[in-house]
């Protein structure tokens, strides 16, 4: 079986638009129409038996945040696993936005746990290598070429609190910057890429070379276009001379693109994700196919 980056190069190199799309089921942006009568976990579960279909000509791989099925108890983590099932069983990649980060067997139990779910998954490194460790094992293609990202510059303003921080002279993302690019040297690549990604903030587009730089061989994944104020137009640096090494996430300005008491939510949803597709695959490939990788 192919692993995870090489799948989503294979995609993307295909003429897919390199973007994931979030899903971050909220009750009151659901469509009223949708078993209004059922309890939340079962509406978030036939919100997604619906639209997830219509997302497959239009992205790579979904991107489900848990935090919006764990609120619901055993009903909402039951959902998570079945959203994460369907998007598969359709050919969608799924990213995990799990945001894990423990040390020893409790991180080696949570990569068994959620690996069996998700292609990929996000972690965040505050305790340090030895909390990523267990993660990179199932990273290797005869372990079942797994991928993860590892949250580096994240999208919000409360990321300069830490991560402006400076060592040595040198701002803490960019140290962990570095230590993913070690991590993902020792692990084998796909078209230039390494299984070891990291989260970069589409929120901070003045910094996004910088951390190209420290992170050639790293897919990166761009949150924060839409609600956040992030552009799609200013990410072009993320990518590669092929339109490589980037995925754009977007969750509400898809997921959310119509009225609760609208009836052909569907179509605007479907909508929302080709116009989003067709804009980030224009900045994807603006560069010269001949240009190489940074």
């Amino acid at each position: 079986m192919q692993s995870f980056v090489a799948q989503l190069a294979q995609r993307i190199r295909g003429g897919m638009a390199p973007v994931v799309i979030g899903l971050d089921p909220r009750l009151d942006a659901l469509p009223q129409r949708v078993q209004p009568d059922a309890a939340p976990a079962a509406r978030i579960l036939a919100f997604y038996q619906a639209v997830l279909p219509r997302l497959v000509a239009h992205a790579p791989a979904v991107k489900p945040n848990i935090a919006f099925f764990e609120c619901f108890g055993a009903d909402g983590y039951r959902a998570y696993e079945q959203t994460c099932a369907l998007a598969r069983s359709l050919g969608l990649l799924v990213v995990g936005d799990i945001k894990r980060g423990d040390i020893g067997s409790t991180a080696a139990a949570y990569a068994q746990g959620h690996f069996a779910l998700a292609d990929a998954v996000t972690l965040h490194p505050y305790l340090g290598g030895d909390s990523v460790e267990p993660f990179l094992g199932p990273c290797r293609p005869d372990r079942g070429g797994k991928g993860v990202f590892v949250l580096v510059r994240t999208s919000n303003p409360g990321a300069r609190d830490f991560q402006d921080l400076r060592i040595d002279g040198e701002p803490l993302c960019e140290v962990v910057a570095r230590a993913v690019t070690r991590w993902n040297a020792a692990l084998p690549q796909s078209d230039g890429y390494g299984p070891v990604g990291a989260v970069v903030g589409a929120t901070w587009p003045q910094e996004l070379a910088r951390l190209r730089t420290l992170l050639p061989h790293s897919w990166l994944l761009l949150p924060g276009v839409g609600a956040q104020g992030g552009k799609v137009a200013d990410l072009a640096a993320a990518f590669d001379g092929h339109g490589l090494g980037a995925l754009v996430n977007q969750s509400r300005g898809v997921m959310q693109a119509f009225a609760p008491d609208a009836t052909d939510w569907l179509d605007r949803i479907e909508h929302a994700a080709q116009t989003f597709a067709a804009e980030c695959r224009a900045v994807a490939q603006a560069k010269s196919p001949s240009q190489p990788k940074p």
